[in-house]
């Protein structure tokens, strides 16, 4: 089943923890009614402003939320193992191999502390976006 953009927006920003659709919108420069419509599949197709201003706060590649506009995007992107993009390969591929190592709960953990840490680096990375933004304005 494809993922549409309204999950996709809505999931990227429930998973970053603390972020309203009222902060959404401002850091991407559009209204929170815009955001909403969004979120509720009411507006489909935002604008490429919105659109790279959505990708860049909520970390998400444009490539993913073109497909879920057109319907083609099958899985949400922090689903997809084969995407992990880490420097050190000791690590990427302790990471990978997490689902073969544990089992049960020790699993759960171990994925929520990968979340955890991954989250903090993308909220850490949009604080220095805010800062650098309020010192150009």
């Amino acid at each position: 089943m494809a993922i549409t953009l309204a999950e996709l927006i809505k999931e990227a920003r429930l998973r970053i923890g603390d972020m309203t659709q009222r902060e959404l919108a401002k850091m991407v420069g559009t209204s929170m009614e815009n955001v909403t419509s969004i979120e509720n599949g009411r507006n489909r197709h935002p604008s490429a402003e919105i659109t790279r201003g959505l990708a860049r706060i909520l970390d998400l590649s444009i490539e993913d939320i073109y497909a879920a506009m057109a319907g083609t995007l099958n899985h949400f992107p922090w689903d997809r193992v084969g995407d992990l993009d880490l420097k050190d390969p000791e690590l990427e591929l302790m990471f990978r191999q997490v689902d073969d190592m544990l089992d049960g709960e020790a699993r759960e953990r171990v994925k929520s502390f990968i979340r955890f840490s991954l989250n903090e680096e993308r909220k850490r990375r949009r604080q220095g976006i805010g800062e650098r933004e309020k010192k150009a304005d």
